[in-house]
């Protein structure tokens, strides 16, 4: 990459993160290229010249996000394959301690997450970005590959009714920590939903 290949990605990369506090801080609604000038610390008029339109600044952010949040994805599957051959079974405490964790990194990113969820709210006029922040995106499927892998991991049910309720239920802990800020325990949550999927899956095969 040329110096001024790499002065420019980095130029829309300190925009991008501007524009997602913005967002995080004050709502999509605040967001102007002038606003982010100012909160990057950059001349006037150099976010237009990276993002002409207040459409293609909204595609820069929701790039970024979904960009970030596809290699924190990929780098789970990733751990995940490579532990897989030869390592024990997943107690159920053991998966509850593992998505706690993943909940925990998640809210740790508090302006991301906040910029996603407004942007999820604000952009159903723009389908096309709107599926790249839910689940129609392809974080979404690596996050189902994931969870299937988990649970198959703790010997329990991985149909996608089961893959998808657990990753519903890890984003509204997700949104709980980040939005609401209760201190809950997600991991108390979450083995008490992974008993009683296992005690579901009991019931089922003794019926059998």
């Amino acid at each position: 990459m040329s110096t001024q290949a790499t002065g420019s990605y980095k130029r829309r990369e300190l925009i991008a993160n501007s524009a997602i506090r913005v967002i995080a801080r004050d709502g999509v609604r605040a967001l102007t290229h002038r606003v982010v000038d100012i909160e990057a610390g950059i001349p006037k008029g150099a976010t237009s010249h990276h993002a002409r339109t207040r459409l293609a600044l909204l595609e820069l952010i929701v790039n970024t996000l979904a960009e970030r949040a596809i290699t924190d994805a990929k780098k789970a599957a990733s751990i995940l394959n490579a532990t897989a051959q030869g390592e024990h079974k997943l107690s159920i405490s053991e998966l509850a301690g593992v998505i706690t964790g993943l909940v925990e990194t998640l809210s740790d990113r508090r302006d991301d997450m906040k910029a996603r969820y407004a942007l999820v709210l604000e952009l159903g006029d723009e389908p096309l970005l709107r599926r790249k922040l839910t689940t129609q995106s392809e974080v979404h499927a690596i996050a189902r590959e994931v969870t299937a892998m988990l649970l198959d991991r703790a010997d329990l049910p991985c149909s996608n009714e089961r893959v998808e309720e657990l990753i519903a239920l890890t984003d509204a802990l997700v949104f709980q920590r980040t939005i609401i800020q209760e201190n809950t325990s997600p991991e108390s949550i979450l083995t008490a939903y992974l008993r009683g999927v296992a005690s579901l899956a009991g019931d089922l095969t003794r019926e059998s």
